[in-house]
């Protein structure tokens, strides 16, 4: 039996170092919204560090799978340069089966996901409809499955300069995302995965063992957040334990 790829940790420190070398012994401001009291958004030492990975990498490409009620959509347009366009996907509301919101067990991984589909199907992404005109303006809102989504029909593949995979939570959704964002993304780019190590989402875990036998990984301790970082970014990716 084949055993597991371990995926090395890095500490969040490194990717603010990273900023810090950068652009040394200047201030550099990130922006994002209030935390959501709910479920479905990343944490506040996750939306920082992928505000670090766009300061680092200069992105002005950036696609998101998974687009929700839009505060990371927000978060990215508003922490990129002002030429940055924000391509967002997530399903049509229409199309969500309507269920009971309070009957659903939010420990049980599938009755999760569902759980905030029903947010968003009653929602949207009206953080995106509430944000600056100028960072409206940035983002462009795809409404389809992103089973169904082609990067190469869409004229996106190769295009993006990070990826954020944090849609369906299920192996095939994870999967499917991931692959496509490798379609999507530049020689040099980053991809970020959300919900790694989740108690609940462990199928997002799963597929990336699977993709670690065949791609450099990283995982960020004290978060749920795992990296691609390709090209001239690999070199963030170095494991310090």
């Amino acid at each position: 039996m084949t055993q597991p790829v371990t995926i090395p940790v890095i500490r969040p420190r490194r990717l603010f170092q990273a900023v810090e070398q950068q652009w040394p012994g200047q201030n550099v401001e990130i922006s994002m919204l209030m935390p959501s009291s709910g479920i479905g958004s990343l944490f506040t030492l996750e939306s920082a560090l992928v505000a670090a990975l766009l300061k680092i990498t200069s992105a002005e490409n950036i696609f998101e799978f998974g687009t929700f009620h839009g505060s990371t959509t927000v978060m990215l347009a508003a922490n990129s340069g002002p030429r940055a366009r924000i391509t967002s996907l997530d399903l049509p509301q229409q199309q969500i089966v309507a269920d009971n919101p309070a009957g659903l067990n939010l420990a049980d991984a599938d009755q999760n996901d569902q759980f905030l589909r029903l947010m968003y199907r009653d929602r949207g992404p009206f953080c995106v409809s509430q944000a600056r005109p100028e960072l409206q303006q940035k983002i462009r809102l795809i409404v389809a499955d992103s089973r169904a989504f082609c990067p190469v029909t869409a004229g996106l593949a190769g295009s993006q300069d990070l990826v954020l995979v944090d849609g369906g939570h299920d192996f095939e959704t994870e999967m499917n995302d991931s692959l496509k964002a490798f379609q999507l993304a530049k020689p040099d780019s980053v991809i970020i995965w959300h919900d790694y190590g989740s108690a609940i989402h462990t199928d997002v875990a799963r597929c990336l063992q699977e993709l670690a036998t065949n791609h450099q990984l990283v995982a960020i301790g004290s978060t749920m957040l795992c990296l691609c970082l390709q090209g001239r970014f690999a070199r963030l990716g170095l494991a310090d334990g």
